[in-house]
């Protein structure tokens, strides 16, 4: 794993969730995983792609995925390429479970970034467990 991709809909409030997890206290965790941070366009996806080539391209380039709570719309949502192209070598993805409340508390933000540190520092006895969700 080397990074952190936010899906294009929730990029703002990633970037700030970021911006938390590189600043005290947490920082010694960003610094100990070597870890970057990348938007869309810095990994050359339109703000289009489709779900599944986000995730292909996620688990390609070894980035975890942060997204909030997607649904099996069609046959190219991410529930449904995590279902049918799951590896037990994939990366999971990460979901916020409630955008909204996100928002609004800050103790909620802490508790994103902790559990995603823990389950980063643990990255590798995640892998094929398709879709973790935050907190």
């Amino acid at each position: 794993m080397k990074g952190i991709l936010a899906n294009i809909n929730i990029q703002s409030y990633v970037d700030l969730l970021v911006a938390r997890m590189r600043s005290e206290p947490w920082k010694i965790f960003w610094d100990y995983l070597d870890l970057q941070y990348f938007h869309f366009s810095e990994i050359g996806l339109p703000q289009e792609a489709l779900d599944s080539f986000v995730w292909e391209t996620c688990q390609k380039n070894q980035l975890i995925l942060l997204t909030d709570n997607r649904n099996q719309a069609d046959p190219d949502s991410l529930e449904a390429t995590i279902r049918s192209r799951n590896t037990p070598d994939s990366l999971p993805v990460f979901t916020i479970a409630n955008v909204p409340h996100l928002r609004k508390s800050r103790d909620y933000g802490e508790k994103i970034i902790e559990k995603l540190f823990v389950s980063l520092l643990d990255i590798e006895n995640l892998r094929g467990t398709g879709r973790l969700f935050l907190p």
